[in-house]
């Protein structure tokens, strides 16, 4: 073989290297990018568990302490942890005015 024929299998072997690299470069990042994409779907999924979790927390404390069939402690109780959430409104107009005093009363204050 010649000179210029073995630059060309050179040149040619070389370009062909850098097409493959680039080709598992371009793999990759898309692989990435895929991951990316899934983790950030997952996160925002979980965000909205965790919110609907604390949403239906917040609604078993406000029937807990509404409701007149669950004895006045557990009521009492579930007043004061929707207060620790921040809960407000009727519930907490309804615990202040009414459950409070109760357990004033049963702790001997």
């Amino acid at each position: 073989m010649n000179e210029l024929t073995q630059d060309i299998i050179l040149w040619g072997g070389v370009a062909g290297a850098i097409v493959a690299i680039i080709a598992l470069i371009v793999k990759a990042v898309n692989a990435v990018k895929t991951g990316v994409t899934y983790f950030t779907d997952l996160k925002k999924s979980v965000d909205t568990l965790i919110e609907h979790d604390h949403t239906q927390y917040m609604a078993i404390l406000r029937l807990t302490v509404m409701s007149d069939n669950i004895p006045l402690s557990e009521r009492i109780n579930a007043g004061k942890e929707y207060l620790n959430e921040h809960g407000n409104g009727d519930v907490q107009a309804y615990y202040n005015e009414v459950l409070k005093p109760h357990d004033i009363k049963l702790k001997g204050e």
